[in-house]
């Protein structure tokens, strides 16, 4: 592992992480990736990587490969055989005490069998998104008389986290409109639809406001629509919703549609997610995109859906990585808190989900504004 840059060191304190020999990383295989990883290695020993499905496409691994062992699987492959995804990660820490950075709860599905066949030598969870944080809050929930489950920190509610995410909103929405403008189509004088109020999809919304856009929203969270109505955005009953707009972003992270939307849709509707298609779509919908779907252009595929041509965009996952999904610096802020809550999990509560103090993320922040010189 190469020496590491930036703000990373500032925040490190090798004492912390004594406890944890090894980690295992689940993250998107972009640029973005080599300080990350440089600033883990240094105190804690990278056993492998799992690249995520929306960022590999556009990432060369082998490049990735020289950092660290990487595990091509996904989470269909994970569920399809969770014993050959655990003997994986039982050769890969080496009977080390370890911990893991997940991103969007892959490790979520088998959590229960990872504590029992660890036990004590798996230290804990870092989640990075608001899918994954669910995901492990259902998990939770849902066992309430297994008393052994590891640590779980999240920082994907954390305030050091609003600046990725308001930037990812922006950049899914300037992918959207290049793609758009390479079939000849721009934002104004379409119908926008936005499905999901939370943080990214607010940043869409917002970042379509700004072009000028007509746009739409709909979150089955009451509390979410009456914020986005209070902000001044249009919102309509969901069947009413869909069948109005002509563009849709889809950013709930939690199946936002599924076959049966496919009534309400638009003939033409080309349809942008800000997640990964497994957590964006249902099972039925990602499966039509692999067998039945014509590419048309670069990124976009049109599939015949109810007599309706339909255009998915990036094979329905996140199209900001068409694009690099650049965040630029600020992504540090959320990297740093995921790097510094490693170094928390060893005395964190079992069974829960925990959070990073605020005193910590100020100082984080505080290290990260002196490091770029803000101030």
């Amino acid at each position: 592992m190469q020496k590491f840059a930036g703000f990373f060191p500032s925040i490190i304190d090798p004492v912390r992480y004594e406890n944890i020999d090894s980690v295992l990383v689940v993250m998107h295989a972009n640029v973005e990736f080599n300080n990350f990883l440089g600033a883990l290695g240094s105190v804690i020993r990278i056993a492998g990587v799992i690249p995520k499905a929306s960022s590999k496409k556009f990432a060369d691994l082998n490049i990735l490969k020289r950092y660290c062992p990487v595990l091509d699987i996904d989470r269909e492959k994970i569920l399809l055989n969770p014993g050959k995804f655990i003997d994986a990660v039982d050769g890969l820490t080496q009977n080390e005490r370890f911990a893991i950075i997940d991103m969007g709860g892959y490790f979520s599905h088998v959590a229960l069998d990872l504590a029992k066949k660890f036990n004590d030598r798996l230290i804990g969870v870092v989640e990075d998104t608001e899918n994954g944080h669910q995901k492990y809050e259902t998990l939770i929930g849902h066992n309430h008389s297994f008393k052994n489950l590891f640590p779980v920190i999240s920082v994907a509610r954390s305030s050091l986290k609003e600046p990725e995410d308001s930037l990812v909103g922006q950049a899914i929405v300037f992918s959207a409109e290049a793609i758009l403008r390479s079939h000849g189509l721009i934002l104004l004088g379409k119908r926008i639809g936005v499905i999901g109020f939370g943080k990214i999809g607010r940043s869409i919304a917002f970042s379509l406001l700004s072009r000028g856009a007509r746009v739409d929203v709909f979150d089955s969270n009451p509390i979410l629509l009456t914020l986005a109505l209070s902000l001044g955005f249009h919102t309509s009953l969901r069947a009413e919703f869909l069948k109005s707009v002509d563009i849709l972003f889809c950013a709930t992270g939690n199946k936002s549609l599924s076959y049966v939307d496919v009534v309400n849709f638009k003939n033409g509707l080309h349809i942008f997610c800000a997640t990964s298609s497994d957590d964006e779509l249902s099972a039925c919908l990602r499966n039509k995109i692999a067998l039945s779907s014509t590419p048309v252009k670069n990124h976009t595929c049109k599939i015949s859906l109810g007599g309706k041509g339909i255009y998915f965009h990036n094979g329905g996952n996140s199209v900001n990585f068409v694009h690099g999904a650049v965040v630029d610096r600020f992504i540090e802020l959320v990297q740093g808190e995921i790097i510094y809550s490693m170094g928390s999990l060893y005395d964190a509560p079992r069974n829960t989900i925990s959070y990073l103090p605020d005193a910590d993320k100020k100082f984080i922040a505080e290290k990260w504004i002196s490091h770029h010189q803000y101030l």
